[in-house]
């Protein structure tokens, strides 16, 4: 099967690596800023793009901090769905050593090459965040039920 593999070096140490792929806060600042997750077994994280007319479920199905974690895609793009996503994490000299998985993918046309060089430039966002307290996550458009009371 088809899959797309990536290695960087984010000169952070692995448990604020593991924070930033599992936490909301951390999640919305590299990746999307429209997600609702929580770093527990089971769950169910969200991931919303567009202006949510792309939505995918995530349920982590492994989590061992600060050195791995894993995603399997319930919903979302009919090529997404059934796939995992996978963050392997390693300390180097002060840093951590992320290799990035996204396996089980159905074919090689469609839409994995548009995803391996999304996944690269996320994976930069996430290293940007890390190592400069910035990142380029998705920027979610707002809807009105997003806003506060006080906003509208």
């Amino acid at each position: 099967m088809p899959e797309i593999l990536h290695q960087l070096v984010i000169d952070v140490p692995p448990p604020a690596t593991f924070d930033a792929i599992t936490e909301q806060r951390g999640l919305a600042s590299w990746w999307t800023t429209d997600v609702k997750a929580e770093p527990k077994m089971g769950s169910i994280a969200e991931f919303g793009f567009n202006g949510r007319s792309m939505v995918f479920d995530m349920r982590v199905v492994a989590l061992d901090k600060p050195n791995f974690v894993r995603w399997h895609c319930l919903a979302g793009h009919a090529e997404w769905c059934n796939t995992d996503l996978i963050f392997a994490l390693s300390s180097r000299k002060g840093g951590t050593l992320l290799r990035f998985a996204h396996r089980g993918w159905e074919f090689s046309d469609g839409i994995l090459a548009q995803c391996s060089y999304d996944w690269a430039r996320y994976l930069a966002s996430l290293k940007s965040y890390l190592e400069t307290g910035t990142g380029t996550p998705h920027e979610a458009k707002k809807t009105e039920d997003d806003t506060l009371p006080a906003e509208r």
